[in-house]
């Protein structure tokens, strides 16, 4: 890591933690609570734009890196401020679900058709390469996916923030060379905000700060733009959020209920609920992750014996969270 991305990521936190005690001030000061209802995991109004922050801390990374020196770098910048905007409207409560969707989806589309990524399938010496037109439609469904996921668990306090600090930070190794400086950047934005954020919270990212995210941090570890990114380390790193996120979406859609609505099914949330703290959910859902990117960073290397073990793995892993939660709830308190 050179001078420069350590001086970038001592920035950004600084930044981050500056800027996001700022928008805390003008939120309380202006009445931008995020007011406790039925579904929420917290008890008192809580601003609710600190993800401000998150952006303004990579930001000025992204300055002191010569970020505007790319395409790639002025359109991941850009796009990615643009969903902050939308994602900062919607929770003043602007937005609507389309327009909130297709913003993510044009978004997306803008980065991937800049970086024209190559996909890459690998199990022990043998790939799959995947790109032009069906690269392209995979990147940007994959960046709407992240987008998505990243906000839905963005429930509890210090989550998202915290999972970004070990994939940014895990992420920087699996991305190519420019990419990377990405990663560390939000991952030090993030450490930055995660001192205002941190169990009990007293600001929370809102949109502005997870869509924001989720293209970021989505489209940085597929690596610089031109470059070739190998898939099954990325879907290994980013595990717990897309299981946790892919199960509850199969379990709403088979019992009949809206996928779009509002809730606090999901798996962390519901060890909050059955009584579980913020900080014991967060710090396991973290320390998966940090696992989760061990196994990343050495699939390529591992003998196909070794890539079905962790696949069992990965699958045993899915099942004791499921456990968990299903103990936990069945030794709550009634409600």
């Amino acid at each position: 890591m050179t001078e420069g991305v350590v001086l970038a990521a001592l920035v950004a936190s600084t930044v981050a933690l500056v800027a996001t005690n700022a928008a805390e001030r003008v939120s309380r000061g202006r009445g931008l609570l995020d007011v406790p209802n039925s579904r929420s995991s917290h008890v008192t109004p809580t601003p609710r734009i600190g993800g401000i922050g998150i952006v303004a801390g990579v930001a000025a990374a992204w300055i002191l890196v010569g970020g505007w020196e790319t395409h790639g770098g002025i359109a991941l910048l850009a796009s990615s401020a643009l969903l902050a905007v939308v994602g900062l409207a919607d929770d003043l409560g602007h937005t609507s679900l389309i327009g909130k969707y297709l913003a993510q989806l044009v978004s997306s589309a803008v980065v991937i058709l800049v970086m024209q990524p190559t996909l890459a399938i690998e199990v022990e010496t043998a790939a799959l390469t995947i790109d032009g037109i069906t690269a392209l439609v995979i990147s940007t469904l994959w960046l709407t996916a992240v987008i998505n996921a990243f906000n839905f668990i963005d429930g509890i306090d210090g989550m998202l923030a915290s999972l970004v600090v070990v994939i940014g930070i895990v992420g920087a190794s699996i991305a190519s060379p420019g990419a990377d400086e990405n990663l560390v950047a939000v991952a030090a934005a993030c450490l930055g905000f995660l001192v205002w954020n941190h169990a009990p919270a007293t600001i929370f990212m809102g949109d502005v700060g997870s869509q924001f995210l989720g293209l970021w941090v989505g489209a940085s570890v597929l690596g610089a733009a031109g470059g070739t990114a190998s898939v099954i380390p990325i879907v290994i790193l980013f595990g717990i959020v897309l299981f946790d996120t892919g199960l509850t979406l199969v379990r709403r859609s088979r019992e009949g209920k809206n996928l779009f609505a509002a809730h606090r099914e999901h798996l962390y949330q519901r060890l909050v609920t059955s009584g579980v703290s913020h900080r014991t959910v967060t710090a396991a859902y973290a320390g998966v992750t940090a696992a989760l990117g061990a196994l990343a960073l050495t699939w390529s290397a591992q003998p196909l014996p070794m890539q079905l073990a962790v696949v069992v793995l990965l699958a045993i892993a899915g099942w004791l969270l499921v456990a968990w939660v299903r103990r936990a709830e069945a030794g709550a308190p009634e409600r």
